[in-house]
């Protein structure tokens, strides 16, 4: 009868490591290359930031990145990384951002270069290898235009060609390779907040999203007015709901991130807007911009003005 109960309370306590940490949904924290290769200090490194963050923030899920500008984690410190999270109850995912350099205007691997098409195979084996579920960050686009391009591309305009070059090379080097490496892991592709022009570098609505497991939305709406992308707050709602009827029940949920913009507000807003969509997981990018402090430029103008706060009163 003890063994019974001891063992009872084992997978009692497994089931509540995993269990949802939220009602309505869970929390997952993103976390960079840039971060991920230094977790292999835990002890001066990824347990402070992380005891700071969860301090604050229950969470149920990190997605670790083995991939973004040419910086690979190495298989050591993967394995830590994991260890630190499994150990306490965190699950865990990995994430691959297809970058060259991501400084240098987003640029990304050209997929009809034979070399980049091989490296893109590499990382999707293994990720695939340590990982169970991954995540395309949204650079999973091509503006390629070298000989080999424009050669393939033929007669087709430049869209039509990257609509079915991605589409390709959804199959051939994404989740074909990661399923012949892992036939348990499960392929997600998120896609940024839209615009029309973005199947113009190859984001395929159409038959991406039946290529792979699932897809993620980017809710990110950064300042509508001050940075550059100029998109309305109100469309990180809009985007979810339409990505829900692109692949409907398998919307794996909401990204958002402090990107461009011009208050802690506007963070705020983003996980609200995400929230109201009915997304079944938040994601938070990142694990370095959520540990950093709340500075005065952080705040909006109208906080602590008494007059402002009268008058919406």
């Amino acid at each position: 009868m003890k063994k019974i109960i001891v063992v009872f309370l084992f997978l009692l306590s497994i089931v509540m490591a995993h269990a949802q940490q939220y009602k309505n949904f869970k929390v997952s924290v993103y976390c960079r290359a840039y971060e991920v290769k230094l977790m292999a200090d835990t002890t001066n490194y990824l347990k402070p930031i992380w005891n700071e963050i969860t301090r604050q923030l229950k969470v149920d899920k990190v997605y670790l990145e083995t991939h973004r500008d040419l910086i690979i984690v190495d298989q050591q410190t993967l394995n830590m990384a994991k260890k630190f999270f499994t150990d306490r109850g965190i699950e865990v995912a990995g994430g691959i951002t297809l970058t060259v350099s991501e400084p240098n205007r987003f640029q990304t691997f050209c997929y009809s270069d034979p070399d980049d098409r091989e490296k893109v195979k590499e990382l999707s084996e293994y990720t695939a290898k340590n990982f169970n579920e991954f995540i395309l960050d949204d650079f999973f686009f091509t503006n390629c235009k070298d000989d080999e391009a424009i050669k393939d591309k033929g007669s087709k305009s430049w869209t039509q060609y990257r609509l079915d070059l991605m589409a390709e090379a959804a199959k051939s080097l994404i989740v074909g390779p990661a399923k012949a490496v892992n036939p348990k892991v499960k392929v997600i592709v998120k896609y940024p907040n839209w615009y029309e022009h973005f199947q113009g570098l190859g984001f395929n609505l159409e038959k991406e999203p039946q290529i792979f497991d699932g897809i993620y939305t980017g809710t990110e709406t950064r300042d509508a007015v001050m940075s550059a992308q100029h998109l309305h707050p109100y469309l990180g709602y809009n985007i979810f709901r339409y990505f829900e009827n692109i692949a409907p029940g398998r919307n794996g949920g909401g990204w958002v991130d402090p990107g461009g913009m011009t208050s802690a507000d506007r963070y705020a807003e983003q996980l609200w807007i995400t929230l109201f969509a009915k997304a079944p997981e938040q994601t938070l990018f990142d694990f370095r911009q959520l540990s950093r402090p709340i500075y005065p430029s952080d705040r909006a103008a109208w906080q602590g003005n008494i007059q402002v706060l009268i008058m919406m009163k």
